[in-house]
């Protein structure tokens, strides 16, 4: 069977028979190019569905009742190809001149098959001719968009695999870290070995102390000069070990401590790096362990295990050596019980690893409670839901026991069996070595055969327990290096997650923006089947401020994130000053966007830290004069320790206008060009209201602003208001013409609101 009719074979092996039978009606299957399964339709719900490309179309199959029903789709007007990520799932869309000529969802399982179809659809779609059936890849001036090894999708943001990085041993990956600081890692490294080398030295004295300096050999009488001599030379060693030792223990702590602090460094620096979706799907408290605990691990890991693991090897293999130096027959009969003892080790490895793994997920989980019940203290405790609390945290507690009881039962079934097995080991050099010593003791070997005397068996002994000490180190080791193993892999986890927003290589820069903002035919969805927006068009001025409002779940919210490029559209464009915002540098976009949320957040510090937040290098008097715009002055200085005040955790020693208050304060020092307000308003009383608007009204002065509007004074202050329902902008104009509408929107929720505050006004 030739190479290539093999390849055949592979590429069908997947496709079901039926349909090959149907698509033979219409090509021939060898000149397939790919086969890519998918399993959503347009509404989400699961399909047997497989695309198929050939001779420049694009065939649609989906299992209906048995067979197998489908169309073809030229390539030829399609003019864009497009691979959106959702949460667990993915869409592939092709795009027309006007319109979206074909669109198919697929789950996360079947994304490397999507990528490979992009990558084909692209280059036909580009003129170029696709990649032949026996997949030899991209050309070499091209960006490889799979990796070669694993076959993963290599994202934009990287020109390497992440996912074969990840899979890369342990301590090679760790390399990684260890390189800026080689210089004492080889220092280390080699101190280390010189002392392994030394230990060597004692139990090799042992034996010309017992047969030369006590007269253990035949021919040899007892001589103290001999004996004190190897002695002497016994304890230099020893006092040489002491200081060796230490130096090495201050070498290899020095680097752990600076190889953790650079994990972690690295691990929080990429965790910024991360768009709010990667947020959106992980517990707070599993991210806190992975920058904090499992980093201190590591650190144990490569101050003391790393180096005790190497030295046990040494020290195994320079034994070895000198056992059979010593004596090569009982070194064989010694070594017997070690093929035992490795494939426990391989064994209880895997089983440890395993259970590791679960230990940390559990830790995650129960940190998770932690960090979830702790900020809202005060609703567990208005809501009288202590117990409820305490309950679910120990539920988390027993999980994570339960998980330790596991382990320790594993741990202590294999380390009293590795005990036996070296036991057998020495019993043996006992029985044997000594039965060797009397047999030459009274029948002594003919001509220049070595005898076995008292001092080489205690030598023997020695080296043996030499021997044991590392293989029990190493069995015992095990478990720090699968703490280790799974820790690093948590961290990787996070470093290895690729950014979804990011900036290109060349990025605009956005200097002197004038804050004009263009919103062409913007779509989007979180999860690519609800559109949260649909085909909104807006355009606003510079200086010019826009309401917005609808009922909730109009998709308010999620038109102000892509403004600030939390998230990316997924069709249509934003433009900034004419500028695709995903053009820009994400960085220097974002230092021209203000944000006053409806519910400020503000970090534990102080007053004065909190408002120059946006600008660290502001000045006392910038921060004071920021204050008295937002009308937070005259609050602050009343506190004992005026801007010096600590606000507490997210500012809870303040009340909720102050809060606000400062908000805009740090809003208001930021200087932004465009500025989004989130009804800053919306949960204060009737005195902070007035004085937050006051502070608001001197904030948007020659700035672009967008409001999220719910109260009616916010909305007769916009210059024009959007209204969105559904994802869909449904009215747009002044707060009197669209009042005027009595059929609109705008006017319900006007006269609901009209209706509800006069309802409050007769109940008070």
């Amino acid at each position: 069977m030739s190479e290539q009719q093999t390849q055949q074979d592979d590429r069908l092996a997947h496709v079901p028979e039926a349909l090959k039978d149907r698509v033979r009606r219409d090509v021939r299957l060898e000149d397939v190019l790919i086969w890519v399964p998918y399993d959503l339709d347009r509404g989400g719900m699961y399909v047997s569905g497989y695309l198929a490309l050939a001779s420049g179309r694009l065939g649609e199959f989906v299992q209906r009742d048995g067979q197998w029903d489908g169309s073809w789709l030229e390539i030829a007007p399609v003019k864009k190809v497009e691979l959106l990520e959702g949460l667990g799932l993915g869409m592939l869309r092709l795009h027309g001149e006007e319109a979206v000529v074909g669109e198919w969802r697929f789950s996360r399982r079947h994304e490397k098959e999507f990528a490979e179809l992009r990558h084909h659809l692209e280059l036909l779609t580009s003129g170029k001719e696709p990649d032949a059936p026996d997949g030899k890849g991209p050309k070499p001036h091209e960006k490889k968009l799979r990796c070669e090894k694993c076959g993963g999708v290599i994202p934009a943001w990287s020109e390497v695999c992440p996912a074969c990085m990840s899979r890369r041993k342990i301590l090679f990956r760790l390399m990684d870290f260890v390189k800026p600081y080689k210089f004492r890692a080889i220092c280390g490294a080699l101190v280390a070995l010189s002392m392994t080398a030394l230990a060597l030295v004692g139990p090799w004295l042992t034996r010309p102390m017992l047969d030369r300096g006590l007269g253990g050999e035949e021919g040899y009488d007892p001589n103290w000069p001999l004996f004190a001599t190897y002695a002497c030379i016994l304890v230099g060693v020893i006092l040489v070990m002491a200081v060796g030792r230490a130096v090495q223990e201050r070498l290899m702590a020095g680097l752990g401590c600076r190889v953790a602090r650079t994990i972690r460094d690295a691990t929080y620096q990429h965790l910024h790096k991360l768009s709010l979706s990667f947020f959106a799907t992980r517990q707070t408290g599993s991210l806190v362990t992975r920058v904090t605990s499992d980093s201190d691990r590591l650190w144990d890991f490569i101050a003391f295990t790393a180096v005790q693991a190497g030295v046990a090897f040494l020290t195994i293999a320079g034994v070895g050596v000198l056992l059979f130096v010593l004596n090569w027959k009982l070194a064989i009969f010694v070594l017997l019980p070690v093929p035992v003892m490795g494939g426990m080790m391989a064994f209880f490895h895997k089983r440890m690893h395993r259970v590791f793994h679960r230990i940390f997920h559990r830790w995650g989980q129960m940190t998770a409670v932690v960090a979830d019940a702790l900020p809202g203290v005060r609703v567990i405790k208005a809501f009288s839901q202590e117990r409820r609390e305490i309950d679910r945290f120990g539920a988390k507690n027993e999980q994570v026991f339960d998980e330790e009881v596991n382990l320790i039962s594993t741990w202590t079934t294999f380390g009293p069996v590795m005990m036996l097995c070296s036991s057998v080991g020495t019993v043996i050099v006992w029985l044997l070595g000594g039965w060797w010593v009397i047999q030459d003791f009274y029948n002594p070997p003919a001509g220049d055969a070595a005898r076995m005397t008292v001092g080489t068996l205690m030598s023997f002994l020695m080296f043996m327990g030499m021997f044991n000490r590392p293989v029990h180190m190493i069995a015992h080791m095990d478990r720090m290096f699968n703490r280790a193993a799974t820790s690093a892999q948590r961290i990787f986890d996070i470093l290895d997650a690729p950014p979804r927003v990011f900036s290109k290589t060349e990025a605009v820069r956005a200097s002197d923006m004038r804050g004009e903002i263009e919103l062409r035919d913007v779509t989007f969805s979180y999860d690519g089947v609800r559109r949260v927006l649909k085909n909104i068009n807006v355009k606003i001025a510079p200086g010019e401020m826009i309401g917005l409002a609808g009922p909730s779940g109009g998709g308010k919210t999620t038109l102000v994130n892509l403004i600030c490029r939390f998230y990316d559209v997924q069709e249509g464009a934003i433009f900034i000053d004419g500028v695709d915002v995903r053009d820009y540098d994400v960085q220097d976009l974002r230092r021209h966007i203000g944000v006053v949320l409806q519910e400020p957040f503000l970090f534990h510090g102080t007053v004065a830290e909190n408002i120059s937040y946006g600008n660290a290098d502001a000045n006392l008097d910038t921060i004071i004069a920021s204050a008295k715009t937002a009308n937070a002055h005259d609050f602050i200085v009343g506190f004992p320790d005026g801007y010096d005040t600590l606000v507490g955790e997210r500012g809870q020693s303040l009340s909720g206008g102050e809060r606000q208050r400062i908000s805009i304060a740090r809003a208001i020092l930021h200087n932004p060009k465009i500025l989004i307000l989130d009804e800053a308003t919306s949960s204060v009383d009737t005195e902070a209201e007035k004085l937050i608007q006051d502070a608001v009204a001197r904030l948007v002065a020659n700035r672009t602003t967008i409001a999220i509007a719910h109260r009616l004074s916010t909305l007769r202050q916009a210059n024009r208001l959007v209204i969105l329902d559904k994802g869909n902008l449904i009215e747009q104009g002044t707060h009197e013409e669209l009042a005027a509408k009595e059929d609109g929107v705008y006017a319900k929720l006007l006269k609901m609101q009209t209706e509800t505050h006069s309802y409050m006004a007769v109940s008070g």
